[in-house]
Parts: structure tokens; sequence; C-alpha cells
């Protein structure tokens, strides 16, 4: 995910994929979109006690954080299976605005990220850790120690065995000089290891993924503006975990030949061999939504997953669009992924599928497996 330009919608936090001063803007403006994404979340009715088949290799259960509680559906039809409160402090209310959530690789255990915002700084995150019983009914949710030091959360990734969580954050303080770091938590200890990369401003890390149980890759974005949006991936970096930390920019570098521009979101696939890709595109009053897979070598297109083209009535409703609906959202490998691609639904092998989300109708949607 690329979070968006100050004064610009935010695409996401997780994803789940706000920038400091962006926040309240984004809420005008998602409220705004809303009654114009008629087609946002489809109904889905399925008679009680019954569930729809699943595509082999699909995780059974999605969750959706819906407010202050995570609701969690089946995968195959998007039916609720349970839902829980998510515990924020006391008094928090409706000021906690964002929320994300990440999932592990056995589709069971998630960690949910919290973000309070005010106009012009994240207030506070939280993270909070949930288990998901194998008939899809979610437990309590843990409450984690974490200090995000005012950063904008932008991204997460659970290990592949559930212990660690790999965190990407930004920043743009002092005088909007953008950068990011990427920590990693033992969740069992609270040991974390930071890797900054205030060093080189301009470029922030992506949303993380676990390459391998002891690495973890990150898409490597830069904005010669220094603004993150437009920005480009330029490659992708690798951390080795075993490592204490260190200076972010030092980390291997996979670059590529040339930089991917005009991406909206994206995120690595487990494994690292690719990335899913999302953009939109405004041209007078059609918006086209693009979700791609390219390689992790070199940037280069693999596939076009899905394209969506809706119409609106203005060239400025159009245009604001651009910013909202098209993201990626979770990757269970190249072949399903969650997308806000206007519609939110999964994508399995090139075919899209509408799914319900939240309710009522709200954008952006966030979503894992």
């Amino acid at each position: 995910m690329t979070p968006a330009q100050p004064g610009r919608a935010v695409v996401r936090l997780i994803g789940m994929r706000a920038v400091k001063a962006a926040a309240a803007a984004a809420i005008a403006c998602v409220a705004a979109l809303s009654a114009c994404m008629t087609s946002q979340h489809s109904p889905v009715n399925v008679p009680a006690g019954t569930s729809a088949p699943r595509p082999s290799g699909m995780p059974g259960f999605y969750l959706v954080v819906d407010g202050l509680d995570v609701v969690v559906r089946a995968s195959a039809d998007g039916h609720v299976t349970g839902t829980a409160p998510i515990p924020v402090p006391t008094g928090a209310g409706s000021s906690w605005v964002q929320g994300e959530a990440v999932g592990s690789a056995d589709g069971r255990h998630f960690v949910i990220i919290m973000s309070q915002v005010n106009q012009i700084d994240v207030a506070f995150v939280s993270l909070f850790q949930l288990a998901v019983s194998p008939d899809g009914q979610p437990g309590r949710l843990g409450h984690l120690t974490f200090d995000s030091r005012g950063e904008s959360v932008t991204g997460a990734a659970l290990s592949p065995d559930g212990r660690l969580l790999a965190l990407s954050l930004l920043d743009v303080f002092p005088a909007w000089r953008l950068h990011g770091s990427v920590e990693v938590i033992n969740l069992a200890s609270g040991a974390t290891r930071t890797w900054s990369g205030q060093a080189t401003p301009g470029y922030w890390p992506g949303i993380p993924a676990w390459a391998s149980n002891s690495t973890v890759a990150v898409p490597w974005w830069h904005s010669a503006a220094g603004y993150l949006d437009p920005g480009q991936i330029t490659g992708i970096r690798h951390l080795d975990i075993a490592a204490p930390g260190g200076n972010l920019a030092a980390a291997p570098l996979a670059a590529f030949p040339a930089p991917v521009p005009v991406a909206q979101s994206a995120m690595i696939t487990p494994g690292g061999g690719a990335v899913i890709a999302s953009s939109c595109r405004a041209v007078r009053h059609t918006v086209t939504a693009r979700v791609v897979e390219l390689s992790a070598a070199n940037g280069r297109l693999i596939r076009v997953l899905r394209t969506h083209a809706t119409r609106f009535g203005t060239d400025a409703a159009a245009q604001a669009m651009v910013s909202s609906p098209c993201t990626v959202l979770s990757v269970a490998d190249a072949d399903h992924v969650l997308v806000q691609a206007f519609a939110f639904g999964r994508i399995d092998n090139g075919v899209f599928t509408a799914l319900p989300a939240t309710t009522p109708r709200t954008l952006p949607v966030s979503a894992a497996w």
C-alpha cells in the first residue's frame, strides 16, 4: 500500500493497507464517495447451516475490521461465522477511525491493528492477537504491548509460524522528509528489532512479507517529489531477522531494471516470488481499476488479474475515486487475492468473485486472510 499525499484520501492503513495530516481528509472523502459506490458490497444469501464450496488452496475464512468489531466470514460465500469486539481503551469511541488485520499462513491466527488519529498526527496504535477456531469462531482478542512513536503503521505481516510480526512504519517529520522503518516483534517476549530508513528521505518500505522464516521482504518505494503519491517501486529489500536491526538502506536490495510507477498498493506473495499490485486511472468520467501480478525479480508484468471500469457523473468525481478503491488487501498466494477494486471480493486464478464486507457500506474495506 501507499498512503495518499497529505490532503488526499488514504488508500488503506494496513494495508489494512493513515499518513499524518491526512486522516481527517480521508474520512470526509470516504463519506462523500460512499454514495457513488452502489455496487460496493453485493449481498450473498446463504441458507442457514450451509456453506458454498471454496476453491482448493484458498483460506477457509477472511476477517474484516468493521468499526470496533472483527467479523469472521467464510471465504467461499462471505457468510458470517462469528464476531468479536475489539477492546480498545475505554472512552476511545469513534476516534478509532482506522483498523487493519493481517493473517498467518495457517489462516487461523490474526493480528488486528487499530490506530487513533487526529488532525495532525497518529495519536495511538494498539495491536491485538486473535485466534479463529476451525469452524470460524473468533476467540478473545489479546492486547500486545507496542509503541509506534507517533508513526503510521503502513503494513504488517505475520511469520509463517505465527511467532513474529513485521511492521512497516512511516514518518514525514521533520520538515516533511518522508522516511520509514521496519520493526520485527516477537509476540511472546515483546522483543523488538528495528531497521531505520531515516538516512534515506524520499524512500520508504511498503507492506512487508515473509520470504522465509528468517527473511522479511519489503517493496522499496520512492518519490522524487518527496510525497507518497506519486510513488514508484524501485525493487525489493530483504532483511535478515537474525540481525539486530540497523540501517534499512543497508539491507540487500533486489533492484528492478526500471521502477514500477503509479501503483496504489502492492503486496509480495508468501515466499517472495511475485508482487500483486493495484492501480486506478481516471480518463474523463471513467475510472479503471487494475490488479496485476509482477515479477519480484525485475518488476515486469506476469499477468493481469482484474480490470474493471466504472463511470462517474463528473470528471471531478472520477478523479476523486482514484485515491480510494483500488487496493490489494491480502494475498494467500498469487492465485488467491483479496482486493477492493471498486467492489470488494477475491480473485482466484484471474476470476473475480464479489463478497460482502462491512455493514453499512463504508470505504475503505479492511480485510485479511
